[in-house]
């Protein structure tokens, strides 16, 4: 383990002699649309045991805050993201029998508000003085917790489900003035989760729009 910090700190250390180590700190806002599908089987309601898969849609808005060391093309780190996804309560023509922070997080579609986490990986498939053409992935989990539209309850997604495990996929276009750097484009994020009771729910949150922010290096070239 020794030997291995040492190597990566005499790694780092020569990259930056060099001046091709970056080390980013950036903020974006976006908007898009979410889709987000219900799937439960053997659901227990008042007309007996029932399979349901329920689909809906609405806007959505995001917050992003983001470190990432970039070495060339290539650039590695961190990213935190906030999510919110405004109430949406489609028909159902189930009567569901559970308690009401299930009701809540299953059929009332409540205001959510998602706080992500991910280890990020960007790579610079077009990159000259001025201009960068970067798609990225990112992998992480999220917590967070929804509003209930009827009648104002805040529940808390670890108190109802587990497995919450999100994705995203981006394509930065960048314009660089110095040391700053603009970033617009579009961008995808998946969010699935899993009641914590039962393995017969599954919800699945896919957002798709885009976002414009910003980011600056702090190492000097």
């Amino acid at each position: 383990m020794k030997r291995f910090m040492c190597t990566l700190i005499m790694a780092l250390l020569f990259i930056h002699s060099y001046g091709k180590v970056q080390l980013l700190l950036g903020f974006r806002t976006g908007a898009g649309l979410t889709l987000t599908r219900d799937q439960l089987n053997n659901l227990n309601t008042s007309q007996g045991a029932a399979n349901v898969a329920r689909t809906s849609d609405t806007w959505s808005l995001h917050l992003k805050a983001e470190a990432l060391l970039g070495f060339g093309r290539l650039r590695v780190g961190y990213r935190f993201l906030y999510n919110f996804t405004p109430s949406n309560i489609p028909g159902t023509s189930y009567v569901p029998i559970v308690d009401n922070s299930q009701y809540s997080t299953y059929f009332n579609s409540s205001r959510s508000h998602y706080f992500g986490q991910y280890g990020v990986v960007e790579y610079a498939i077009v990159n000259t003085k001025v201009f960068a053409l970067t798609p990225g992935i990112g992998l992480g989990s999220f917590t967070g917790y929804n509003v209930d539209k009827s009648t104002g309850d805040m529940v808390p997604l670890s108190a109802t489900t587990h497995h919450r495990f999100s994705l995203s996929a981006d394509l930065n276009a960048e314009v660089k003035l110095g040391r700053w750097t603009i970033l617009f484009g579009p961008n995808y994020y998946l969010f699935s989760l899993q009641d914590k009771a039962s393995t017969d729910w599954h919800q699945y949150q896919n957002f798709i729009g885009g976002d414009i922010g910003f980011r600056f290096n702090l190492i000097k070239v």
